[in-house]
């Protein structure tokens, strides 16, 4: 027999007083990144157009996904090959990059022009990809409870740092490249910081079976990925199009993603006891279907408006992929990079799916408004499906394990090491606290066998009844 198992990611959060600053050092990065993209500061004189923007943004993305990919299968074959690759090499790639970005319109024409921005750009990702599966290894190595409160601050600082940035560029006169050449550099002094806080032996390699199970479990948190990547790189190219500005475009909605990453890290500052961010997505399926729907009527009147809350949509959604990424990477003693990579580099390669039909819609304007109608009926179709397909998952759960033997032997997942580095705790979990912990491992079906509580009707769910816990300790003894 086999027994459903659903991984638990409630619990408590860990106090924002016990937090350490240099794990939020991936803003820095973050937000060099969205500046590269989704703002034109970096492009002058003849390279200030959307379509050189969208060069930019496609070749970039292209080599973020290659590097990605690339880097993932070395790691997944044999870990130590992460500590081979000089960070610094990387963090050199991307100042090269926004550089040579910069430079490209006031030093080239024509052909050299187009070669300088594809040169610059393809630097700027194959960085920005190492960066993404550096940080997603390093969240990856630290208990869930922790990284729910990094990744909702480091958006909520990339917003800050992105809108600062710009505002600093368009009214101190200062060239944006000297404002963003130190963001890699302080991200790469924060991540080394990380890497050497909590160093230990080098983990043996995990076996092939423990990545697929991994990545099956992230099997919902995919499908979304695509649904809302794809969404946004259409409503993205759009905006850009239509207001023939990248800056404009993009603007206003990164303002609206500063107050969504606020509210966001105070609901989980808030809630402190039994958060679940890891289904919080589902809550962004209907505002999404909502958005799609009024899309045909105000495209043409407020397509930046529109635009931000898409952002702002996909920015929450972004912060939900860092943690489930970094939580599974955790639960299954996997490596953050690769797991983070695949998921990461199959989100911009819908992105750019999108990016692409939103291009070819804007280039016929005859036909646009037809095209747009066919593109949001079926985004409504797919964000039905998708919230159909949740609700379907959650309520038969697909992943499975093998059931304990009835001579009390534990399940292999059940009793696998928890702490991959040596975490700096206060203390050890007490005997209750293992129990509870032991107890969420296990499916709802298994629980009803083990008896119906009087007092409160089965309903408890082994948080406090007692006698339910007992008979758990006696059928599964530690």
């Amino acid at each position: 027999m086999a027994t459903m198992i659903e991984f638990s990611r409630t619990g408590d959060v860990s106090s924002p007083r016990s937090l350490r600053l240099r794990y939020l050092g991936l803003a820095f990065f973050w937000a060099c990144s969205m500046l590269t993209f989704r703002s034109a500061i970096l492009l002058t004189g003849n390279a200030d157009t959307p379509e050189f923007n969208t060069l930019v943004v496609v070749v970039s993305f292209l080599a973020n996904m290659t590097t990605l990919f690339s880097i993932s299968a070395l790691v997944e074959r044999t870990p130590e090959n992460l500590a081979k690759f000089s960070p610094w090499l990387f963090c050199s790639a991307i100042i090269a990059g926004i550089a040579l970005i910069h430079l490209a319109g006031a030093r080239f024409e024509g052909g050299g022009l187009v070669a300088a921005l594809v040169a610059g750009s393809a630097l700027a990702g194959v960085g920005y990809g190492y960066f993404w599966g550096s940080w997603a290894d390093v969240l990856g190595r630290m208990h869930p409870s922790r990284t729910v409160l990094y990744a909702p601050g480091a958006f909520f600082l990339t917003t800050v740092l992105f809108l600062g940035i710009s505002l600093a560029a368009s009214l101190a006169a200062v060239p944006p490249v000297l404002l963003m050449a130190p963001l890699p550099v302080i991200s790469l002094l924060c991540l080394t910081r990380c890497r050497a806080d909590d160093a230990c032996e080098p983990e043996p390699q995990a076996e092939g079976r423990r990545y697929l199970t991994a990545l099956t479990s992230l099997v919902p948190l995919i499908i979304a990925t695509l649904v809302f990547s794809c969404l946004f790189g259409f409503m993205w190219e759009t905006a850009v199009l239509s207001v023939d500005s990248a800056t404009d475009a993009h603007g206003f909605p990164l303002v609206l993603n500063l107050v969504a990453a606020l509210g966001l890290f105070i609901f989980v500052i808030a809630s402190r006891r039994h958060i679940n961010l890891s289904w919080t997505y589902q809550l962004l399926i209907p505002i999404s279907i909502v958005l799609f729907a009024v899309v045909p009527f105000f495209w043409t009147v407020h397509p930046v408006i529109l635009n931000a809350i898409m952002s702002a949509i996909y920015g929450v959604f972004d912060v939900i992929i860092w943690y489930m990424v970094a939580a599974t990477a955790y639960d299954f003693a996997v490596s953050g990079f690769v797991v983070g990579g695949l998921v990461r580099a199959l989100s911009i390669l819908a992105r750019l799916i999108g990016i692409g039909i939103g291009y070819l819609v804007m280039l016929v304007p005859e036909v646009a408004s037809g095209a747009i109608v066919g593109v949001c009926i079926a985004a409504v179709y797919l964000l039905v499906m998708l919230l159909w397909f949740l609700w379907h998952s959650a309520k038969h759960p697909s992943f499975e394990v093998p059931e304990d033997d009835d001579d009390g032997g534990a399940c292999p997942l059940l009793d696998r090491p928890r702490h991959r580095l040596r975490l700096r705790e206060p203390r050890q979990q007490t005997d209750r606290e293992r129990e509870r912990h032991r107890w969420h491992f296990l499916s709802r079906r298994r629980r009803n066998r083990l008896g119906k509580c009087r007092s409160c009707h089965g309903k408890c769910h082994g948080r406090r009844c007692r006698r339910r816990k007992g008979a758990l300790s006696r059928r599964y003894p530690r």
